[in-house]
């Protein structure tokens, strides 16, 4: 009888190839699917079976793979690698990828593994097309993390959620990268502005939803550590909420990219100059009232930007 794994390579509709087939990739990238059959056929006879292989090394394998491939991979096989997937050799991995429409992780990770402390060299996770019903568990065990330090949030459908999830993750004490994307036009977002000891560690902030200046000023108060930023899409101001009431100091911000298609040069002005002094990158994408005024881009850099290196 043939290994379990090599029929999963060999077989185009089986779900746990694509995670087998993720190392073999890499190694070897111009491996096309008819050598790649002649090559899982000379293997066939000499090494049959994979799980001849020591539990040891099995683990040393699985520490080429991302969780979620790991997962994918050897999830359901038997009860020997049943119990390898739970075991401390899973638990120490550095980096998990999480999908919400997967069989494998509904099964295991969203009901087994919610992540707790037990997951202690655990620094990386990304969360891909993911609902909010089962996002928002998982967010809450985060901070048991001691070593999580980076955290992409891909969704859809967190309208409703939006200022709950920044509230948290703001409150997770380890965190230096933070990227969300989300594809719904967010209602107003009403995330107050930070008090006192309510700072995050965070370094670099992706933010690729719209959100309006407004909004990106009550974010950034909490991260005072911040040394790049992005801003993919922007909204129009809510004309009843003053701009940048408050001051903001982020002295480590060196490099910022912003999207703001939806905002006159009056009020990019107020922005950049009042939180963004020491800003060696700039890239700026805008509306015809930001890009078609040379004169008083220049007299801005020369009056704020002394540090600038970079302009585009």
């Amino acid at each position: 009888m043939k290994g379990d794994l090599l029929v999963a390579l060999k077989n185009q509709h089986d779900s746990r190839r694509f995670g087998l087939l993720l190392p073999i990739r890499e190694w070897l990238p111009e491996l096309n699917e008819e050598n790649l059959l002649s090559l899982l056929d000379e293997f066939d006879l000499s090494i049959t079976f994979l799980e001849n292989l020591s539990n040891e090394l099995l683990c040393e394998i699985f520490d080429y793979l991302d969780g979620y491939h790991l997962f994918q991979a050897f999830s359901n096989l038997n009860s020997r690698f049943e119990q390898l997937i739970h075991s401390s050799c899973v638990l120490i991995k550095t980096r998990f990828c999480i999908y919400q429409n997967d069989k494998v992780l509904n099964t295991y990770l969203f009901s087994w593994y919610l992540f707790n402390s037990s997951f202690d060299r655990l620094e990386s996770l990304l969360f891909k097309a993911i609902q909010s019903n089962t996002l928002m568990p998982m967010l809450n065990n985060l901070s048991s993390l001691p070593h999580l330090v980076s955290l992409t949030i891909e969704t859809d459908s967190v309208e409703e959620q939006i200022n709950d999830i920044y509230q948290l993750i703001f409150t997770l004490p380890t965190l230096r990268y933070y990227r969300i994307t989300s594809f719904n036009y967010h209602r107003a977002m009403n995330v107050p502005m930070a008090m006192n000891n309510q700072f995050s560690p965070i370094e670099y902030l992706v933010i690729n939803h719209y959100c309006s200046l407004n909004e990106l000023e009550s974010l950034i108060s909490y991260t005072p550590q911040l040394r790049r930023l992005t801003l993919h899409k922007t909204k129009t101001n809510d004309l009843n909420v003053t701009i940048l009431s408050s001051t903001i100091t982020l002295a480590n911000l060196q490099s910022i990219s912003l999207d703001l298609c939806q905002t006159t040069f009056n009020e990019l002005e107020l922005f950049i100059t009042k939180i963004f002094s020491n800003l060696k990158s700039l890239s700026i994408i805008g509306s015809r009232d930001i890009t078609f005024n040379a004169d008083r881009w220049k007299q801005l850099i020369l009056n704020h930007f002394s540090q600038l290196e970079k302009f585009c």
